[in-house]
């Protein structure tokens, strides 16, 4: 019924319009602001891999929570690094759940802003990790905490800024040897481009929207 509906060009505003609707609901009840569609190319801030930057998207809550049960961890023995987390709704969905350490990783300074506000606000009663927080850096600099880790990628970056960022992850798994999982959500071409191609991770979920992977 999905695939029919979007085959009507007419239906697609309506679809556009619900979708929007029920986005700025679940923002309105935890007091956030985590929707829109906003291309990097229109804020206003200096980096080398802007122009590679992909435009900010926000996540449907369903999904990232599918996607973090999935993982079958004790998720207190694990940090999770949102890369690209914009506005932050992937921390605050993630915050349900009792990581060791959430970190989300935005390069835009106003995107890393308006996450850390909505850290600030949000209005959740069954949170279970406190420690939480948006950082202000390039993906491609970050060095990795050497922690157990579960890595969240929603199609953040152009495949340039994402081999890049691959590599970094390299680096620090062969400095620091440890159980590293990823969780990449997009389509399914973007995913077998990325962790899919590299014999070093094993994919052991495929789903509708994510697949998970670890290194081997």
């Amino acid at each position: 019924m999905r695939q029919i509906a979007l085959s009507q060009n007419w239906l697609r505003p309506v679809l556009r319009l619900i979708g929007n609707l029920r986005c700025n609901a679940w923002d309105f009840i935890h007091g956030v602001d985590t929707c829109g569609d906003i291309p990097l190319v229109s804020l206003d801030f200096q980096s080398a891999n802007k122009t590679a930057g992909l435009e900010y998207q926000s996540h449907h809550p369903a999904i990232i929570r599918e996607a973090l049960r999935s993982l079958k961890i004790r998720h207190e023995r694990y940090t999770l690094i949102d890369f690209g987390c914009g506005k932050g709704r992937v921390l605050l969905v993630a915050a349900e759940f009792p990581f060791h350490k959430i970190i989300g990783l935005e390069f835009a300074p106003q995107l890393a802003e308006i996450a850390r506000r909505n850290l600030s606000r949000y209005r959740l009663a069954r949170r279970k990790c406190r420690n939480v927080e948006a950082i202000t850096a390039d993906a491609t600099e970050f060095e990795l905490p050497p922690e157990t880790e579960v890595l969240y990628f929603y199609s953040p970056f152009a495949p340039e800024t994402m081999d890049k960022v691959m590599d970094s992850i390299e680096r620090s798994w062969e400095k620091h040897p440890r159980d590293l999982l990823i969780l990449f959500s997009g389509v399914i071409g973007v995913r077998d481009r990325n962790f899919g191609l590299r014999s070093q991770y094993e994919r052991l979920q495929r789903r509708r929207y994510f697949d998970v992977y670890r290194h081997r």
